[in-house]
């Protein structure tokens, strides 16, 4: 209610009780002016009612709009979490893919080198070198 509605009201009622001390008690005029008071008493309670419950209506509106942003923030985090450790996860699959071929193709490579070397070291079709023939033994492009 308007505060003007409001105060027009209490000094109503004040007005009431001030008449109420003049009456003759027991008297029918009496029990209606206490009946006037009542209802308007229980007009004024209803208002403070009415505007607690709607504060608190509002109030809570806010909390769930708060709660309802906080759990989408929440989710958003999540989310980007999750996408930081797929990415990162992806980084280091490719990582030991490399580092996998990386074994494989390295030695491959070095044991080439050598033999080419060594071949063309040995064209004579012997292996005339020790040095070559131990290498030679020792290249396997399989792990120990």
């Amino acid at each position: 209610m308007d505060e003007q509605i409001r105060q027009a009201l209490a000094d109503e009622i004040l007005s009431q009780l001030n008449n109420l001390s003049a009456l003759n008690p027991g008297s029918k005029e009496q029990q209606t002016a206490v009946e006037n008071v009542t209802k308007l008493y229980r007009l004024g309670l209803e208002d403070v009612k009415v505007d607690t419950d709607y504060d608190e209506r509002v109030r809570r509106m806010e909390m769930d709009e708060q709660h309802e942003q906080n759990e989408l923030d929440k989710q958003a985090r999540e989310e980007q979490f999750k996408k930081d450790q797929l990415a990162e996860q992806i980084k280091d699959r490719y990582f030991k893919l490399g580092i996998g071929v990386a074994e494989i193709v390295l030695p491959l490579i070095f044991y080439a080198t050598w033999m080419k070397r060594g071949f063309k070291f040995e064209e004579t079709g012997t292996y005339t070198s020790i040095t070559f023939r131990g290498l030679f033994n020792r290249f396997r492009p399989t792990k120990k």
